[in-house]
């Protein structure tokens, strides 16, 4: 069973290979980790935009900042 890694753990690990990358070539088993961070980053990274997204209540207000009932 996998399990879920923090995002910060994602952020780091994903750091780590870029770092690694710009100080010599990365390995072929390296570059997959690479890959695999990065793909887990933007997948965990969607789906939190997304709820972020979905928990935003819009409010109408009037000019003053009243907000309107109703809508």
């Amino acid at each position: 069973q996998r399990q879920k890694m923090e995002m910060k753990d994602i952020i780091e690990k994903v750091n780590h290979y870029s770092q690694l990358s710009r100080t010599r070539e990365l390995t072929e088993e390296e570059k997959e980790e690479r890959i695999k961070y990065r793909n887990l980053y933007m997948t965990n990274f969607r789906a939190n935009f997304k709820n972020h997204l979905y928990s935003i209540k819009v409010k109408y207000v009037d000019e003053n900042g009243n907000e309107i009932k109703g809508n």
